[in-house]
C-alpha cells in the first residue's frame, strides 16, 4: 500500500466525531420534526401541513441550491485547513442554529409567524446541510478501497450512536417537563442543549483532520456550474447509481418515518379515549430505536470484512437491496392476512433484518460514491467531487423529505389533532385504524417494489474490479507527476 494512503489514529478520531452534530440533526429532523409541529408546538393538523409543504419546498429549492454549493467547493483552493474543512465547520453551525429554533418555536404565534419561523430556520440549516461532504473528506484521506471502508466505520457508528438520542429524547423531555410543566418548552431546552454539546465535540474533531489527496488543478479549465449536466450525461457510473438511488432510498426513509407514529398511536394509545401514555411511549420509542440501533451498528461492523471478502462493492450492495426489500414485502403481506397484528414480534423481526442490511450497505455504498468521485477524475480529467456529492446529498434529502411528507398529508387528511401540551389525539377516533393500515402500505408495499426496481437498475453499474485498479494506479501516477 501506498503510504499516503494510510490512515491514523488522528484521521480516525477526528472524522468520527465530526459528524456528530449533523447525526444528532439529521435524526432529530427524521424522526421527532413533524410529530413535534402536530403535537408540541401547538399546530395541529396545521403542522403536518406546514411541515409537509415545507419539506417538499425546501427539496424543490434543493435541486438549484445544492449543485450551486457543490460547485462553490470544486472551485474552492486548498488553504491552510484543506479544501472542505471550512465548509464543515460552517455546517455545524448552522445545524445547531436552524434546528435549535425548529424545536424551539415561540408558543402562541399565530399560525403566519409559525409558517415564517419554520421556512427561515430550516432553510438556514438545510443550506448549511449541504456543505456538510465528509465523503470528500474521506476520498482526500486514502485512495485505498479497504482503508476507506474501515475509515467510514467510525463516523457511521458514531453518528448512529448520536442518533440513539432519539430513543431516550421523550424520557429527556419528560424530565424536564416534570419541572417546567410545558412539553413545547421542555422540547426546545432538551433539543438545544444536545446540540451545544455536540458542536463543542464536532469542533474539535474537524480540528484533527488534515486532508492529503488532491487533483491537480487546472486553472484554465475550472469546474463550472453547468458541469452537473455533463456529471449526469458523461459519468455513467454516477447516472446508474444515482438511478437506482432514487428507488432503494425510500426503503429506510419509509420505514423511519412512520415508526414512531405507529407506535404511538398503535402500542401506546387507547383507541376509545385517543388518551396517550408517555411514559409508556417513552418507553417503547426507546425500544424501537434499540431495535433499529443494534442492528444498524452490528451490520456496519461486519460490512468491510464481508465487502472484502466478496470482492465487489456493488455486488455487495446487490445482495443487501434484496435483504431489505423482501422482509417489507411480508411485513405488507402480513398485514394482509391478518396475522401481522396477532403476531407483534414478526413485525419486529422483518424490521430488524431491514435494519440489519441498510446498516450493512453504508459502507459498500459510501465506498461506491467515494469511488465514482475517482472514476469521474480518471475518466473526464476533472475533479467534480463535490459536485458528485452534491447529487448524492440532495437525492437523500428529498427521500427524507417526500417520506415524511407522505406520512404528514395523510395524517393532515384525517384531520389529526393532538393536544400540544398533553400529546393526546382529540381528532376523530374512527380514522385510527385506517392510518395504522396506510403505515403498512408505506412500510411494506412500496419499499418492497422499490428496492427489487433498484436492484436490477445496479446490474448494469459500469465500475469493475479491474476498472478500480487501473483508477487508482492513474491516480497515484498523477499526483507523483
Amino acid at each position: 500500500m501506498n503510504k499516503s494512503d494510510k490512515v491514523g489514529f488522528r484521521e480516525y478520531f477526528g472524522t468520527a466525531t465530526m459528524g456528530l452534530t449533523d447525526g444528532l440533526a439529521a435524526a432529530l429532523m427524521t424522526s421527532f420534526f413533524l410529530l413535534y409541529l402536530t403535537d408540541y408546538a401547538g399546530l395541529g393538523a396545521f403542522g403536518a401541513i406546514v411541515g409537509s409543504s415545507v419539506l417538499l419546498f425546501s427539496r424543490i429549492f434543493d435541486a438549484v441550491n445544492d449543485p450551486i454549493e457543490g460547485w462553490i467547493m470544486d472551485r474552492a483552493k486548498v488553504g491552510k485547513y484543506g479544501k472542505y474543512k471550512p465548509f464543515i465547520i460552517l455546517s455545524i453551525f448552522s445545524a445547531l442554529i436552524g434546528v435549535g429554533a425548529l424545536f424551539f418555536i415561540p408558543q402562541g404565534v399565530s399560525p403566519v409567524v409559525a409558517v415564517i419561523w419554520v421556512i427561515f430556520f430550516y432553510l438556514l440549516y438545510d443550506i448549511g446541510s449541504s456543505f456538510y461532504a465528509p465523503n470528500l473528506i474521506f476520498r482526500t484521506l486514502t485512495l485505498d478501497q479497504n482503508e476507506r471502508g474501515k475509515l467510514l466505520i467510525a463516523p457511521r457508528i458514531v453518528s448512529m450512536m448520536t442518533g440513539m438520542v432519539t430513543a431516550v429524547l421523550l424520557v429527556m423531555v419528560n424530565g424536564v417537563n416534570n419541572t417546567v410543566g410545558n412539553m413545547h418548552t421542555s422540547f426546545g431546552l432538551v433539543v438545544v442543549g444536545l446540540l451545544l454539546i455536540t458542536t463543542v465535540i464536532s469542533l474539535i474533531g474537524i480540528g484533527l483532520v488534515r486532508e492529503r489527496h488532491h487533483a491537480e488543478r487546472d486553472e484554465e479549465e475550472q469546474v463550472k456550474i453547468t458541469d452537473i449536466f455533463k456529471l449526469l450525461k458523461e459519468n455513467d457510473a454516477l447516472r446508474i447509481n444515482v438511478t437506482a438511488a432514487l428507488f432503494s432510498g425510500f426503503i429506510w426513509t419509509f420505514l423511519f418515518a412512520t415508526m414512531v407514529y405507529y407506535v404511538k398511536w398503535g402500542l401506546c394509545a387507547d383507541l376509545t379515549t385517543g388518551t396517550v401514555d408517555n411514559d409508556r411511549l417513552a418507553l417503547y420509542t426507546g425500544i424501537c430505536s434499540m431495535l433499529m440501533f443494534v442492528p444498524l451498528v452490528g451490520g456496519t461492523l461486519i460490512a468491510t470484512p464481508i465487502m472484502k471478502k466478496i470482492g465487489d462493492p456493488m455486488k455487495y450492495m446487490r445482495i443487501l437491496l434484496l435483504f431489505q426489500a423482501i422482509p417489507c414485502g411480508i411485513l405488507f403481506l402480513l398485514q394482509v392476512l391478518g396475522i401481522l397484528p396477532k403476531m407483534p414480534w414478526l413485525f419486529l423481526v422483518c424490521v430488524a433484518i431491514v435494519t440489519t442490511a441498510v446498516g450493512m450497505g453504508y459502507i459498500p455504498g459510501s465506498t461506491i460514491d467515494i469511488e465514482i468521485m475517482d472514476y469521474e477524475i480518471y475518466k473526464n480529467g476533472k475533479d467534480r467531487s463535490a459536485l458528485c456529492n452534491a447529487v448524492n446529498r440532495f437525492l437523500a434529502k428529498a427521500q427524507n423529505a417526500i417520506g415524511a411528507s407522505v406520512v404528514g398529508f395523510m395524517l393532515a387528511g384525517i384531520g389529526y389533532v393532538v393536544d400540544s401540551e398533553t400529546g393526546d389525539f382529540v381528532g376523530e377516533l374512527s380514522q385510527m385504524p385506517v392510518m395504522l393500515n396506510w403505515f403498512i402500505v408505506i412500510m411494506g408495499l412500496i419499499p418492497f417494489v422499490l428496492g427489487v426496481v433498484a436492484y436490477l437498475i445496479e446490474r448494469h453499474y459500469p465500475i469493475t474490479n479491474d476498472v478500480r485498479a487501473e483508477m487508482r494506479e492513474a491516480l497515484h501516477k498523477a499526483e507523483e507527476n
